[in-house]
């Protein structure tokens, strides 16, 4: 029985330049990065803890969702998935005993291509239950048919044979009808080619997927919290008396510690229950604001509260689905993506790195702080809660 959960976000055009990725941490897993003695993939990750390396002069060709309909007598997914090239996922399902899984039917695959495999580190996982639970993340026991898929206004959750949601994301181009001149992303992966199978259907795309991105307690508090280099602004989130945002709660809530105030619309008006962006300052951003600047923000709650909001969009909008011109934040105004070969840039900063997937949506690495937005619409009422 399918299960989905429909999430609001907001529909864009596919991004045109891409952004390089940090380094892995040595002994840590993070599937889909790029090796650095290799061409990084056309959509990188920023890896926690690292400095951005620059960004790629090579720009990624993009298009509309391509379909291969299946002939009368298509062959299974295992078949076809040699028959495309894509023999790195088929030897690693094999290793890791998912071939008979392959040959069940009503199933979905997202299948990375052989050289998003080889930019990650699924090769060298030798621990078959590791293996199997990160490719098990690839799989859905139904069929996400394209026409499904180009039905979803904006966002759609749904569950893998491992367990935890994939997040399908669909941006459109301006101008066009509903369907048309789409492009589609798995947690930020792009959808390359979909190709119909007798037992399934076969999304290829350009990135291993990682299982914890949008595993319950991978929230965006606790992806600025796990890295040193966000260590101000998680403090900015402290001082608000913030340590979980949750987008399981109500709209109309927030979730704090020790807290027994409410906060006006100009401290912190987030509406939690749908995706949202952060461009989020590194501390050499801050670091880099004129003398006194820095002490005057941390000083006043409603002075984070405005920061806080101006580098909060509503949406998710993974570097795929990032485009020039505005994009309206949580307080009332808008911030201007510019996108060319030389990057992105979101108003004064530029985006560094990329594609920090949580269960609130994502983030995105900037290198300036952006001047607050007086606020100019109030999104809603916070109101605080204990627990």
């Amino acid at each position: 029985m399918k299960f989905l959960l429909l999430i609001a976000s907001v529909s864009v055009v596919v991004l045109v330049a891409s952004i390089d990725a940090y380094t892995p941490v040595q002994g840590r897993y993070y599937p889909g990065e790029p090796r650095r003695a290799q061409p990084p993939p056309s959509n990188s990750s920023y890896l926690l803890g690292h400095h951005p390396a620059r960004y790629s002069q090579q720009q990624p060709s993009y298009r509309s969702l391509e379909q291969t309909p299946a002939p009368a007598t298509a062959g299974d997914i295992t078949s076809l998935l040699k028959e495309n090239g894509l023999t790195s996922v088929l030897d690693l399902m094999a290793k890791a005993g998912l071939s008979e899984t392959l040959a069940g039917p009503e199933l979905t695959i997202w299948a990375p291509t052989n050289e998003a495999i080889a930019a990650s580190d699924l090769k060298s996982i030798y621990d078959v239950n590791q293996l199997k639970n990160v490719l098990s993340y690839h799989l859905v026991s139904f069929k996400n048919d394209p026409k499904e898929i180009s039905s979803i206004q904006y966002e759609l959750s749904v569950p893998t044979l491992q367990g935890e949601v994939v997040r399908i994301s669909v941006y459109r181009k301006k101008g066009v009808s509903f369907a048309v001149g789409e492009s589609v992303t798995i947690n930020g992966a792009l959808v390359l080619k979909v190709v119909r199978a007798s037992n399934g259907i076969i999304y290829i795309i350009d990135k291993v997927l990682d299982p914890k991105d949008l595993a319950f307690k991978n929230t965006q508090m606790e992806v600025l919290r796990n890295n040193k280099e966000f260590s101000i602004i998680y403090k900015m989130f402290e001082d608000l008396g913030i340590t979980l945002i949750s987008d399981k709660c109500k709209s109309t809530s927030v979730y704090l510690s020790d807290v027994d105030r409410t906060f006006s619309r100009l401290t912190f008006p987030f509406v939690i229950d749908r995706p949202k962006t952060f461009f989020a300052p590194t501390n050499a951003a801050f670091e880099a604001l004129p003398a006194g600047v820095l002490d005057a923000l941390l000083a006043s709650q409603d002075e984070i509260g405005k920061l806080i909001n101006t580098h909060t969009a509503s949406g998710t909008y993974y570097s795929r689905g990032l485009v020039s011109g505005p994009i309206p934040v949580f307080s009332g105004s808008n911030l201007e993506i510019v996108v060319s070969p030389n990057g992105v840039t979101v108003d004064n900063a530029k985006i560094i790195g990329v594609d920090l997937t949580n269960t609130e949506g994502v983030v995105h690495v900037i290198d300036a702080v952006i001047p607050n937005k007086e606020e100019t619409l109030s999104l809603c009422t916070a109101t605080v809660k204990k627990y």
